[in-house]
């Protein structure tokens, strides 16, 4: 059977899960919830992700995000790796730690948003972890009870201002998932698109195309030319377009380093593309000036502008994918 391909487009909701693999655990403690937290508002920073609702179960994790750039691939393949780096070196362990590429569900909002919310409220529930979706601390349930509270990359207003206060939410999820909801997740065959008849047929009408069961994004996702971020680049900074390609012994090039990261993050390149673009003689060492901006970019607010400039300027140039 052909592997699913998945739906990409700007300000696509998604149901997205992924399970550890075979007698693994995907949360070991309290630090690998609050690393993947972490995580979530990192990519909240980085590419505008809207995080509706989550759970993290011992074995998976569940998530209801939007993604307002379209790239839910980029996204998750940074939480999903960045969070197994980290799982691997705070329990001396290596390898893989999910079973694969998560599941992502495309969802039609307007419709079924809030009943998926509470499907993943639910999970505990249903898991017999606790009685009341409350009382489980690492879902947003508690969140979407005290809003105001809520850590600011979570976006609990969509949800919440369906209903004239925060109980009647908290009832909403306590009357249970509805008996088409668990049938559609029930069967392993569905196709991943959750929405009305009108928003499966915009799918299938629109630049979107149906083969076999599974649905598919035919044309990708538009970003900007690498050439656009090298030249945003060497604008900001005051320096060559050729001084980005080229490192100097024993001095660091923030421009070039600046360039590697933007690049990665922007134009969904591999590393080892940037190897070759920036004849470097390692993958480590590409991964490792992004890591630098990275550590930075929390620490320098104008290391942060700088890059906010460039991002902003980058995505006005005319898109194409890589090139």
């Amino acid at each position: 059977m052909s592997r699913p391909l998945r739906i990409e487009y700007p300000g696509a909701c998604y149901h997205v899960m992924n399970r550890a693999m075979t007698g693994q655990t995907a949360f070991l403690s309290e630090a690998d919830c609050e690393g993947y937290l972490a995580l979530l508002d990192d990519a909240w920073r980085r590419w505008d992700l809207r995080v509706f609702s989550y759970c993290l179960m011992d074995t998976h994790y569940h998530l209801a995000v939007q993604t307002p750039q379209g790239n839910l691939q980029r996204v998750m393949r940074h939480i999903d790796g960045v969070y197994t780096q980290r799982f691997n070196r705070a329990h001396r362990r290596d390898g893989p730690l999910f079973r694969g590429r998560y599941k992502a569900i495309l969802i039609d909002a307007d419709e079924y948003l809030a009943a998926v919310v509470r499907y993943i409220h639910l999970n505990p529930v249903e898991a017999n972890k606790v009685h009341d979706p409350k009382d489980y601390s690492w879902s947003s349930h508690y969140h979407y009870l005290r809003h105001k509270r809520a850590p600011r990359w979570l976006s609990v207003g969509d949800v919440v201002s369906k209903y004239r206060n925060p109980g009647a939410f908290h009832e909403f999820v306590l009357s249970g998932n509805e008996g088409a909801l668990v049938k559609f997740y029930s069967d392993k065959r569905h196709a991943p698109v959750l929405g009305s008849e009108e928003f499966v047929e915009w799918v299938r009408g629109g630049e979107f195309s149906f083969s076999g069961e599974h649905v598919g994004y035919e044309t990708g996702v538009l970003r900007p030319r690498v050439s656009s971020v090298i030249r945003e680049v060497a604008k900001v900074y005051k320096v060559s377009e050729e001084a980005l390609f080229h490192s100097q012994r024993g001095r660091r090039n923030e421009a070039r380093q600046v360039a590697m990261y933007l690049i990665r993050e922007l134009c969904d390149i591999s590393l080892k593309e940037i190897v070759q673009l920036f004849s470097l003689g390692s993958y480590g060492s590409a991964g490792g000036a992004c890591s630098v901006v990275e550590r930075q970019i929390k620490a320098d607010r104008k290391l942060r502008r700088r890059i906010e400039q460039i991002r902003e300027a980058a995505h006005s140039w005319p898109h194409r994918n890589h090139q």
